[in-house]
């Protein structure tokens, strides 16, 4: 006579529970010492101050750490399928916010440089000045591609997996945002 299937005890699901959750937590930590530095910069690059930033650093990985188990791991690597939840959650910040404001320097204290004058720190400012006010005026996707490959120094094929195209694409949306970008500040 065969035997009756026993169902799981409460004590067993819950200790599967913990142990997945356990392992979320680990992996999501992993990750965020790898790759939390690339969130805040990627982020930064977008928003007026750093504590924003710095938020939304925090919103990516509490997102992250909810929607793990929807992450595949033999799609490659987690750095693209992170990425995407910057994206969301930056693009939930701005309808948040419906504007994008004029982003003033003085905000900007965290890139501040390290000169050692007055006079060289002015120059600097004025420069960052006016790269943010070129950026301002390229298209969404054209910021987009800059931020991401040299804001967050990212690969062209990471890139391309975030913005679903190829690398090919992505080196050639790369070119011509630059060139926009070296034709507004030309002006």
């Amino acid at each position: 006579m065969p035997q009756p299937m026993l169902e799981p005890t409460n004590r067993d699901s819950l200790t599967t529970a913990e142990d997945t959750e356990r392992s979320a937590q680990a992996v999501c930590r992993t990750c965020y010492l790898a790759f939390g530095p690339s969130w805040y910069s990627y982020l930064r690059f977008h928003v007026p101050t750093a504590d924003i930033a710095e938020d939304l650093t925090a919103e990516v990985f509490l997102r992250a750490l909810k929607f793990f188990p929807r992450f595949d791991p033999t799609a490659g690597s987690p750095r693209p399928w992170l990425f995407r939840i910057a994206q969301n959650a930056l693009r939930d910040h701005q309808r948040q916010i419906k504007r994008r404001p004029v982003l003033p320097i003085s905000a900007m204290l965290d890139l501040q440089c390290q000169a050692p004058s007055a006079e060289e720190r002015l120059l600097w400012e004025e420069e960052v000045t006016g790269l943010l006010a070129g950026l301002a005026e390229l298209s969404e996707k054209d910021r987009q591609v800059i931020a991401l490959t040299y804001g967050s120094e990212l690969s062209t094929s990471d890139v391309g997996a975030i913005l679903g195209v190829s690398d090919t694409a992505v080196r050639m949306r790369l070119w011509r945002a630059l060139t926009r970008l070296r034709a507004i500040l030309a002006r």
